[in-house]
């Protein structure tokens, strides 16, 4: 099965209200939103693997240290929502690698349809993918996206499904279908 990691924090409470409140007009939203997606992105990136090296200060030392290769990182934002994320998770991953893709719902079938994807072919250039989508409600947008992201190479375990808000009936999709994602 699926972890699904709850972020219980007084921030992201507050956060969380500031999003669901109707009277929130769009700069306190698009604020909380953006604050969200910071603390969303320092939990997300706490599985990355580090490698030693080394540095020297500006007193002279030479000191070991630990640093995170974003390069390795690929970025997916679900359009258009998602992209509320993006620059969250770039401050701290800055030459991680941005793949789009827009998911929208067929009017005649109901179901939801890729429409537009950069995921790139070479899955083994990344160790890990996030991908941003801040509602998770029925899972079938996010199961699109793992579809299209298996089909391209990407091993489930590899992946970080980011969401602000989660139902259960979309954990539980995601979950049955790819239950080596992290939600």
């Amino acid at each position: 099965m699926s972890s699904v990691i709850l972020v219980k924090h007084p921030l992201v409470s507050d956060r969380l209200r500031t999003l669901r409140d109707r009277e929130t007009n769009t700069e306190l939203f698009r604020r909380a939103l953006r604050e969200l997606g910071l603390i969303l992105a320092v939990e997300a990136t706490r599985h990355l693997s580090t490698r030693e090296t080394t540095v020297v200060t500006p007193l002279g030392v030479e000191t070991r240290v630990e640093e995170v290769d974003s390069s390795r990182c690929l970025l997916v934002p679900v359009l258009r929502a998602g992209l509320g994320f993006l620059d969250c998770f770039l401050e701290f991953l800055p030459r991680a690698r941005v793949a789009h893709v827009g998911v929208a719902r067929n009017h005649d079938t109901l179901e939801a349809e890729v429409y537009l994807s950069s995921v790139p072919l070479n899955a083994m250039e990344y160790d890990h993918v996030f991908i941003l989508d801040p509602m998770l409600a029925t899972g079938n947008s996010s199961v699109k996206v793992l579809e299209l992201l298996q089909l391209r190479g990407y091993s489930p375990g590899k992946v970080v499904l980011v969401c602000g808000f989660a139902v259960e009936a979309g954990i539980t999709q995601v979950s049955l279908k790819f239950p080596g994602v992290r939600i």
